[in-house]
């Protein structure tokens, strides 16, 4: 089964020396701002306070223009790959929603998230179905938490990523551009959850 090439893992210090391989040679997890040398600084400073700002609720992010926006409710995991085991890491995938008053994940996002999901795989392990495992098994965290769908955006010339989307189960819904992360054409899918 496709989806068992991969495990999703929470950030730790088991995996932050290949982590730090990886941004070292220029990997960045943020596929809008290359967020490399920032986290590069923050582990040399403190790993154990990067670690826990990876995964601690609340707080703000930083956006690429700058401005900082209270963090959504996230969930971001480290990409393992299980037919690699000299070198598993191969990228990250994360998911965020909002919650209503309640404490219930709701589907709306504010205008600066394009989309629940978001996922970079190290160039040198792109197109061999890291990614396509790891958004299978997001969407089965995404159930859990009782969303019934999600949304996902990717640049229009990112014919891979379109494929990836597709195959599980993402439907086109628009062409558009989000004036906030510049003039490039992206892609709208959604991915229904519930049957």
């Amino acid at each position: 089964m496709p989806d068992r090439i991969v495990s999703l893992h929470v950030p730790g210090r088991d995996v932050l020396p290949a982590y730090v391989h990886a941004l070292e040679a220029g990997w960045s997890p943020n596929t809008v701002r290359n967020v490399a040398p920032e986290q590069l600084a923050a582990i040399a400073s403190d790993p154990d306070a990067f670690i826990a700002g990876l995964t601690t609720r609340g707080g703000t992010i930083r956006l690429h223009d700058g401005s900082e926006v209270a963090r959504l409710p996230d969930m971001i995991r480290w990409i393992i790959a299980n037919d690699r085991p000299e070198q598993p890491f191969v990228g990250s995938i994360n998911l965020r929603w909002q919650e209503d008053d309640a404490g219930k994940p709701v589907t709306e996002l504010p205008a600066h998230v394009l989309g629940h999901v978001g996922y970079t795989i190290l160039p040198e392990h792109a197109g061999r179905g890291y990614a396509s495992a790891a958004l299978a098994a997001v969407l089965g965290e995404a159930r859990n938490l009782g969303l019934p769908f999600l949304t996902i955006t990717c640049d229009a010339g990112n014919t891979a990523s379109r494929r990836i989307i597709e195959k599980n189960g993402g439907r086109f819904i628009e062409n558009f551009v989000a004036p906030f992360y510049g003039p490039e054409e992206r892609l709208m899918y959604r991915i229904d959850l519930q049957s």
